[in-house]
This record gives C-alpha cells, sequence and structure tokens, in this order.
C-alpha cells in the first residue's frame, strides 16, 4: 500500500488533471494515474479520484472505485473493490486507509494472498476482486485488522487470520489465528499466541510459532508429540535448516517418557512391578541430512543419537541385569547409556559410464527397532543389510566393486562396544560373545557381454572375486554345529528322535575349530557359449553350454579348494497368438508353450569344510556356494531338470493404451537324473521324478485386481506354497485389499533351489507359516477419512491368531493442504489399544507420532 504516497504528490500538483497523466516523481519513479475524474477540494484539503481509478508504476499496480487523499492528515483512503498488485503479492479489501507517516494500513474485509503458477502480468489484467482471486494458486491467504508494511515484502500484522496453503479457488476451511505476526511473503512468519482452527473449531495452540513459508526456508517444523504403549509419552520439536539451493538439515530433538511399569514373573512365585524390558526413556535427537548437488547426484543421511535412562539389560535374553546375577534378585538401575542409529541413501551417475550408490543402515544393537517401533511387521527383522557399489558400465563390459555389510538384530549385542555383564551381577565382569556376523569385504566383478562368435554364436563371461569375512575377526567361532545361538547350547537329536539342547563349549572359545566358519576368499569364472535359432514357423530354439569354476582360500587354516562343473541349457519356447476385434478394441490372445533342460554331468572338487578339521562335510556360505544339489553326504551333485510351462495371456488394446486383464501360467518340474548318466552314479536313484507343480494367475479387469499362485509337492503330497491377493482401488481413496501366504518352511521349489538349478529338493518338512493380511481405506465425501488393517496368524494356538489390529480415522479438504489422522492401533497381548494422531500441513511440515 506505500505506492499511495507517490499517488498522493501526484495528485498534489493539480486538480484538473485529465482521465489518464503521468508524473515524474523527484526520485525519478513514474506514476500513470487513471480515472474517469479528479477534483481538488480546497476548503476541504482533499484530493478525490472516482471511477475505475487506477494508479500504476513500472511493478506495481492499485484498482479501487474511488480513492481519497487528506494532506492534513496525511492519510490515504481506497474504498470499493480495492486490489493491489505487485509481483506475484495481491491484495483485495472492502476498504484501505493508509497513514502515510507510520504506513501503517487500516483494512475491511482485507484479503492478502501469495500467488504462483500465473504471471504478474496476468494478475494485473483482472478486473475484480473475484478474478484476482482465482488466477493461479495460492499458497499463501492472510488476512489482518492492522497492517504495517515496514519493508517490499515484510509486514507486521495484528489480529492475523493466516493461511500458508494453496487451496484452489475455493475458500480454505482451516486457518491459523494470532494476535500479532511479522510476515516476510515467500520466507516465514513470526505468530504471537497462535491458534490453529478447522472450520472454527480450535484444534492447537502455542504461545509462539515460526513458520517457513516455503519449501526451503529455515525454521521450526510442527512439533511432534505421540503416546504408546511401548515408550509412553513422547515430544520433537523439528528444525529445518536451509544450506542453499541443493542442501538442508533437518534436526529434531525430542524426549520419550517412557512407559508405565508392568509385573514381571520372576519365578517361584516372585512379581514384582518393574521397567518394561522393551522399550527407552530419555532425550533423542535425530538429524537429516539431504543433497541434490545436480541432477546426477541425490542422497539423504540420519545420524540419531539416544541417551536410554531405562535399566541394563543382557543382550541374551532381553530380561534385566540383577544383583548378584540372582534370578529373583532386584533389578540393576545402572542406564544402558548412549545408543544411537545412522543410514546413508545415495546415487551418483559420475559420467563416462561411471556410477555409484550406497544404501546402509546401521543401529548400535540388536534391539534398537524393536525399542523404538512397535509396529509388528517391522519388529520381525532380524537383519540390517547395507551395501556400497561402484560400478563401470561400457559398450563391451561391466565392471563393479561391492562392499555387503550385514547386522544381526535377532539379539541385543553392542555392534560397536563390547558387551559385559555388570559388576553388581557378576565381580568378574565376563565378557558376552555376539554372532560374528559374515560380510561380502569386498566383492569385485567382471561381466564381458556376449560377443559374437562366427555366425550364429554368441559368448559371454562372467568373474567375481568376493571375500567373505567377519568384520573384526577371521573366524566366526560358532561351535561345533556351525550355528551361533545366544543360549550356548547346540541342537542335536536325542534318545527318543526329538531335537534336544546341549552346551556347545566350542563356541564363543576363541579358538578356530569345531564347525567354525573361516574368513574364505573365491574366485568365481563363469563363461557360456549359446545360440538361438528358429524352429521352422514352430519354435525358437535357444541352446546353452556354461562352466562354473570356483576357486577356494581360507584365510586362518590356509587351504585351498576347488570346484567345478559344466553345465547345458536347452530351452525350446512358442507362441500362438490370434487377435479380435469388438468395434474400436482389439483382444489379443496368446498361448505359450515352453520346455527347458538344464543338465550338469558332475561335479570335480568341493566346497571347504568347516573348522581346523578337513573331514566335515562341506560348509556353504552364500547361494554360489549352494548352486547344485546336495547328495546325502553333504557333497555337491550333477542332475538333470526339466521345466515344462504353458502362459495364456489376453491383452487389450484400446487406442494407444494395452492392458493385460488375464495372464495364466501352469508349470511342471522334473527331476530325471536318475535317467541321465552323472559322474558319481547312483547316488539320486531314489529322488522322486515330479517336483512342484505350479501354477500362476493374474487378473485386472477395471478396478478389480487379484492373482494367486500355488504349489503342490508331488512327494508329500501337500501345498508347499499357496499366496493370493485381491483389491478393489477406484483410484478415488476408496480400496479393500486382502493378500494370504501359507509356506512349507523347507523345500519349496523356486524358493529353495540352487541359482544353477531348474528345481529344489522335495520336501519332507511338516512345518508351516501363514499370514493373512487384509484392509481397506474409504472417503465419504465430506472430507472423513477410514482405514483399517488386520494381520492374522492363523496357525497360532497358544495365543489369539489376530496378530495386529490398526484403525485410523482422518479429515482433511479436498484440496490436500492439510490432514487430521487419530490412529489406534491393538496388539496381541495387549488390554488396551496404542493411541497416536498425525496432523500434517502442506508446506511446512506435520505433527503427530
Amino acid at each position: 500500500m506505500s505506492l499511495l504516497l507517490p499517488l498522493t504528490l501526484a495528485l498534489l500538483v493539480s486538480a484538473q488533471t485529465p482521465a489518464s497523466t503521468p508524473f515524474q516523481l523527484p526520485n525519478g519513479e513514474t506514476v500513470e494515474v487513471t480515472a474517469d475524474h479528479v477534483v481538488y477540494e480546497p476548503d476541504r484539503q482533499r484530493v478525490t479520484a472516482q471511477g475505475h481509478t487506477q494508479v500504476r508504476t513500472a511493478g506495481a499496480l492499485l484498482r479501487a472505485d474511488a480513492l481519497t487523499y487528506e494532506p492534513g492528515a496525511r492519510k490515504v483512503s481506497a474504498t470499493g473493490n480495492v486490489m493491489f498488485v505487485s509481483g506475484e503479492f495481491a491484495a483485495v479489501a472492502e476498504a484501505v486507509t493508509l497513514d502515510l507517516e507510520s504506513n501503517e494500513a487500516i483494512a475491511q474485509g482485507g484479503l492478502f494472498m501469495q500467488k504462483r503458477n500465473v504471471t504478474p502480468e496476468a494478475l494485473a489484467t483482472a478486473q475484480t476482486p473475484q478474478q484476482l482471486r482465482e488466477m493461479g494458486e495460492t499458497p499463501v491467504l492472510m488476512r489482518g485488522t492492522r497492517i504495517q508494511r515496514t519493508d517490499t515484502h515484510t509486514f507486521e500484522v495484528d489480529g492475523i487470520a493466516f493461511t500458508p496453503c494453496a487451496c484452489g479457488k475455493d475458500a480454505p476451511d482451516w486457518r491459523i489465528e494470532a494476535q500479532r505476526a511479522s510476515v516476510i511473503t515467500g520466507e516465514r512468519a513470526i505468530l504471537t499466541w497462535p491458534v490453529i482452527y478447522i472450520h472454527s473449531v480450535p484444534v492447537f495452540a502455542l504461545p509462539w510459532l515460526y513458520l517457513p513459508l516455503s519449501d526451503r526456508r529455515t525454521g521450526l517444523l510442527m512439533p511432534r508429540p505421540g503416546i504408546s504403549s511401548l515408550n509412553g509419552f513422547s515430544i520433537e520439536q523439528p528444525l529445518f535448516i536451509t544450506l542453499g539451493r541443493s542442501y538442508d538439515v533437518t534436526l529434531s530433538p525430542g524426549y520419550y517418557t517412557g512407559a508405565s511399569k508392568e509385573t514381571h514373573d520372576l519365578g517361584n512365585g516372585t512379581l514384582r512391578e518393574e521397567p518394561r524390558y522393551q522399550g527407552i526413556r530419555g532425550p533423542r535427537l535425530v538429524t537429516e541430512f539431504r543433497y541434490v548437488p545436480s541432477v546426477n547426484t541425490r542422497g539423504r543421511a540420519t545420524l540419531g543419537f539416544l541417551y536410554d535412562l531405562q535399566p541394563l539389560r543382557d543382550p541374551r535374553t532381553g530380561a534385566f541385569f540383577r544383583q548378584g546375577n540372582a534370578p529373583q534378585g532386584e533389578a540393576l538401575t545402572g542406564a544402558r547409556g548412549l545408543r544411537g542409529e545412522a543410514s546413508w541413501q545415495h546415487i551418483q551417475e559420475m559420467g563416462h559410464g561411471f556410477s555409484n550408490r550406497v544404501e546402509a543402515s546401521l543401529v548400535s544393537d540388536g534391539v534398537f527397532t524393536r525399542d523404538l517401533v512397535a509396529d509388528v511387521v517391522a519388529r520381525e527383522n532380524q537383519y540390517l543389510r547395507s551395501t556400497a557399489s561402484l560400478s563401470h558400465r561400457g559398450e563391451d563390459h561391466f565392471a563393479g566393486l561391492e562392499v555387503a555389510l550385514r547386522q544381526d538384530i535377532r539379539w541385543g549385542y553392542s555392534f560397536f562396544r563390547e558387551d559385559r555383564v555388570p559388576a553388581a551381577a557378576d565381580p568378574l565382569r565376563p565378557v558376552l560373545q555376539g554372532p560374528r556376523t559374515f560380510q561380502k569385504l569386498p566383492a569385485l566383478t567382471l561381466s564381458l557381454p556376449e560377443r559374437r562368435l562366427g555366425e550364429r554364436w554368441v559368448v559371454g563371461m562372467r568373474m567375481e572375486f568376493s571375500r567373505l569375512s567377519p568384520l573384526r575377526s577371521r573366524f566366526g567361532d560358532e561351535g561345533e554345529d556351525g550355528r551361533f545361538e545366544a543360549s550356548g547350547l547346540q541342537t542335536v537329536t536325542g534318545p527318543d528322535g526329538a531335537p534336544q539342547g546341549l552346551p556347545d563349549p566350542a563356541q564363543a572359545n576363541g579358538r578356530f575349530d569345531a564347525s567354525d566358519r573361516e574368513a574364505r576368499d573365491r574366485l568365481d569364472l563363469f563363461p557360456r557359449l549359446s545360440t538361438s535359432f528358429g524352429w521352422g514357423p514352430y519354435a525358437r530354439v535357444t541352446p546353452t553350454v556354461a562352466l562354473r569354476q570356483d576357486l577356494y582360500a581360507g584365510e586362518v587354516s590356509g587351504r585351498t579348494a576347488q570346484r567345478g562343473y559344466p553345465l547345458a541349457d536347452l530351452q525350446v519356447d512358442s507362441e500362438l497368438a490370434r487377435n479380435f476385434v469388438r468395434g474400436e478394441t482389439t483382444f489379443r490372445h496368446t498361448l505359450m508353450p515352453s520346455v527347458r533342460l538344464r543338465y550338469v554331468p558332475g561335479v570335480w572338487g568341493g566346497v571347504p569344510p568347516p573348522g581346523a578339521s578337513p573331514g566335515r562335510p562341506p560348509q556353504r556360505y552364500d547361494e554360489i556356494d549352494a548352486a547344485l544339489p546336495v547328495g546325502p553326504e553333504g557333497e555337491d551333485e550333477g542332475f538333470l531338470h526339466a521345466v515344462v510351462e504353458v502362459t495364456q495371456s489376453l491383452q487389450r488394446k484400446q487406442g494407444l493404451a494395452v492392458t493385460e486383464p488375464l495372464r495364466l501360467q501352469l508349470g511342471q518340474g522334473f527331476d530325471l537324473t536318475r535317467y541321465a548318466p552323472t559322474w558319481r552314479g547312483a547316488g539320486r536313484q531314489e529322488a522322486p521324478v515330479l517336483r512342484d507343480t505350479f501354477g500362476r494367475l493374474l487378473a485386472r479387469v477395471g478396478i478389480f485386481g487379484a492373482g494367486i499362485l500355488a504349489r503342490y509337492d508331488t512327494r508329500s503330497t501337500r501345498v508347499s506354497q499357496l499366496s493370493a491377493d485381491f483389491s478393489v482401488d477406484n483410484g478415488r481413496g476408496d480400496a479393500l485389499y486382502a493378500r494370504y501366504d501359507d509356506l512349507l518352511a523347507v523345500g519349496s521349489d523356486r524358493l529353495r533351489r540352487g541359482i544353477d538349478t531348474l528345481v529344489g529338493p522335495s520336501s519332507e518338512s511338516r512345518a508351516r507359516a501363514q499370514l493373512l493380511t487384509a484392509g481397506g481405506r474409504l472417503t465419504l465425501g465430506i472430507g472423513l477419512g477410514l482405514r483399517y488393517e488386520a494381520l492374522v496368524q492363523p496357525l497360532v494356538k497358544e495365543q489369539s491368531p489376530l496378530t495386529q489390529q490398526t484403525l485410523g480415522v482422518s479429515y482433511g479438504p479436498d484440496c490436500g493442504c492439510w490432514r487430521l489422522e487419530g490412529v489406534a492401533t491393538l496388539r496381541r497381548g495387549q488390554n488396551l489399544p496404542d493411541f497416536g494422531f498425525n496432523f500434517s500441513v502442506a508446506s511446512f511440515g506435520a505433527l503427530g507420532s
């Protein structure tokens, strides 16, 4: 509104200005005044411009029905359809009175708007306030009873009503009201005693609030309070810090009060009220760093620290350490201390064929995730995997360097520090040895794409060198059975044939013996030769011959070993197709039968055994070691496998859009080893010929989608896998979905086959795993939304099969600039659900849990 000052100076020059007159001011600025007529009243010391009044400068425009200037009072009043445009800032009002000395404006019905996706030239063409309101998008709406403009884009506002969100052409149904505010349009707003209103209902209040008014402005984001049965009440206050156009940091300090106490049964009838074994209590700080320095590089890194005040726990059992190591003793009160988490995701195209990628996650101890996250699915993770790779891809080769780390989080052992029993529990303070998880440190891969050899054949080569070793040791120290157990027991078969646990003295004894895994270097060579040709008009034939040769070196024992075998593969496939035209729609039905044979006549050498003694069965570390079937003595065996498949597909084409409403795949696996000569004779003569029979059906019609995969083990005469999913989604927020998985724990065909085989071993296991997930989302057309999800484990007998239920009720406008959701989660074993809420506001943050 400060543009009214040049206008008043211009009007003092003459009371007889024509309808459109330019004025040159002393500061050099040109002001053009346009009106139907201008009147100067000397006796009243007043200048009036009436009728389509317009004041224009190089960068701003003011429109009103009438404008009055009083020189004595140094006030200017604009009335009737007042509109002001300056760049992407616009304002409308019924009437405005401006004090030229203080630069204060008293507005009636004033609405101030920050615009985007519209040019200032287009805004200047608006003839009415309604046209100005509807142009472009309005990410900031501001009302106020008294507004003082202290700079070009700076305002001090009393009685502010404020909406920092793009709400389209409709009036916003939410706002922030405050007693006073300092606003810099496009940058920030500082509000005193702000209250958030939805319609006319106050939902949240603060004494002071800093709001960034763009996507990249330094300032406080919405606080995030929460409450759960795991960690009690928590509060976090994020601070967003901009570090230029391509970098930013979010600091989120917070505090967790810890859950209420629960009753622990310590045995012998001893019950004691103590803190929960799981959960946290204390201050926490999480830092998130994001960067996008170029179109070829982007990444995100997080680092979090927590000082946990809860009592110390035994990493083996998850229970508290107790005085004198007595089962019924008092829990030690020492704090768990500093804990943390870190992650890094990075992608970069370096040019000239080079690229690198990082996907890393790390926690300070194995139960960190389970202490913070109450969701059942997230708590079931047993490993965290991190990878980093550098690769070069050329026209005739691919070369890569990869490092892969796995963190075992099945138990509570620390990752960076040594775990010891506290002196109050055991004065000797023995070390608690955790698992020595094997890592890939590193893996070098060189792959030469297939090249022509003559007119028909093509040849390719893949070479990989990998070092598999624990991070801080050269052997795993797993003990007699080759598996680490926190209990220190090994599982053996008892006299009655049932499994039983016996002490494993070789586990964590610090010596390389028994079935300990040692750090191993391996060179894998895999050359292959293939061709493809048509068999008349009926089929395509693709034969391949390959050789896998592995060389091993043990870093502790010094033993070397090698394993190699030839591999022949033959695939014959065909396709029958027919088109059906219905008006503008074309349906295409295809029938695609295929037969695939894979033959390994025998194996020379073998995978190295574990421990210091060479007389034990081979010990396999990864998918390359386990690429072949295993014989009765644990040795690798040759094989002849076959898979017969028939795939049918129905495609629908309308215009340029092509969809696949239906796909059906049926197949049968065969183990024909007994009918093919192998170097080791009849080692697998008793193996069944028929393996898994499988079928897969996928369907999608309109809003409906469904899929089912079934595998039937012919030897055990049981379904080895049944997976089905169903969904109804209208694309407007309403959906129903369900998924069911039923798996045999061991032996499912393609789930557990080697990478060089076509079928897996026949299953004799009777152990099953089942999981049902079902839920839905519903929008009621008035901004109200509902969602529900349930997890069910049908095989659970001792407890309720209903593992977890989540119910969410939300409300928000159609424009999506904010949404409030209340969430209740009830888990198995809880009497009352955990409650939380999420309140998200577009452009400047969210609060909730």
